[in-house]
């Protein structure tokens, strides 16, 4: 194996360029896995904007690629497979701690110290967060799994029923995503939030039902309108920001004694008038990335569902450039008028 690799490294002014970088740190039990595409978040275009001391180790959570070596003894995975890789939780798992054991890895109290994201050439993590695609998946479907199984947490987690009417608020990835997953998790009728043309037709073809702008009300409007002055079962807040405004729609939008998912990360202290949701008798599930509901991984739901190929997620990918032209893939996914959705990048 080489000594160094590419990795695209942020300066800590927001400009993001490719350096040669150590390779990423064995930790015990990690298996070696070479990056072959991964998805651009919003939350990396934020902590671009936030950080501020150059990186040393690179981002990017989003990954697929191929397994290089695996720890000795391993039977789970072998070199050569294809995986969708879960750098968060548990691929930095401990196995053994009280989260672990319950299957919520994002909250295991003994991770493996950071080694590195996937804006790079290889990358780090257990075996156990190694998910193997199916045959029929491209690399640009296992560098969605990420952010599907986001959503697909959030719509399990948040205990949404089949024949729910749900309310999205907001067509982003995460909100996209959250749409293929009430679709295909038995949703019977969606309605969404979407600022940009690109983001509606998106909206529609992963099974939106009806989709409105993004202006105060809309939405609150439209999930009134769909279910004869009732509003959602479910709605799914995935704008988050330094506003508390999504979050009111999202009440604004869901029937007394329903219940607001909230995905979207709001930023600092908010104030925020809870006596109208108290009122409503309103149920807040908070969700944060993934983990086994009902038995299974999120992981796994989200690899059937893009192996399907029926969900519309597969599509939401507008833009692809190389790690070398990582800058511009940046650019793009800041700039919506550029007409992206999703940016992906290839390694």
């Amino acid at each position: 194996m080489p000594d160094t690799m590419r990795a695209a490294l942020d300066d800590g002014n927001g400009i993001v360029s490719v350096h040669q970088n150590p390779m990423p740190e064995r930790f015990p039990g990690s298996a070696l896995i070479a990056i072959k595409q991964v998805g651009i978040c919003g939350s990396d275009l934020h902590m671009n904007n936030e950080r501020s001391q150059p990186q040393t180790l690179p981002s990017g959570h989003e990954p697929t690629g191929e397994v290089v070596e695996v720890p000795p003894g391993e039977v789970r995975i072998q070199p050569g497979d294809r995986v969708a890789i879960e750098t968060i939780g548990s691929g930095k798992a401990c196995e053994a701690c009280y989260f672990c054991r319950t299957g919520q890895y994002r909250h295991c109290i003994d991770k493996a110290e950071e080694s590195g994201g996937a804006f790079a050439d290889y990358m780090t993590r257990t075996p156990l967060g190694l998910h193997k695609l199916a045959d029929n998946m491209s690399w640009q479907d296992g560098a969605l799994v990420e952010p599907l199984a986001v959503s697909v947490h959030a719509v399990r987690w948040g205990g949404m029923k089949g024949g729910d009417t749900v309310a999205v608020v907001g067509s982003a990835t995460i909100g996209l995503a959250a749409i293929a997953a009430a679709r295909s998790l038995g949703a019977r009728k969606i309605v969404a939030s979407a600022r940009y043309p690109q983001q509606k037709e998106m909206a529609e073809r992963c099974g939106a039902d009806l989709v409105v702008g993004s202006e105060p009300g809309e939405l609150e409007d439209a999930a009134q309108s769909i279910t004869d002055g009732l509003g959602a079962d479910v709605t799914v807040e995935t704008v988050g920001g330094n506003s508390m405004a999504p979050l009111e729609t999202a009440c604004g939008a869901t029937r007394s004694q329903g219940t607001v998912i909230v995905v979207g990360g709001f930023r600092g202290t908010l104030p925020y008038a809870f006596l109208p949701p108290m009122l409503s008798e309103l149920t807040f599930k908070l969700s944060s990335c993934y983990g086994i509901v009902d038995g299974k991984h999120d992981y796994d739901v989200a690899v059937n569902m893009l192996a399907s190929k029926d969900t519309g997620f597969n599509d939401i990918v507008t833009h692809t450039v190389s790690l070398d032209e990582i800058e511009k893939g940046f650019d793009l996914a800041y700039d919506k008028t550029s007409g992206s959705v999703k940016v992906h990048v290839t390694v």
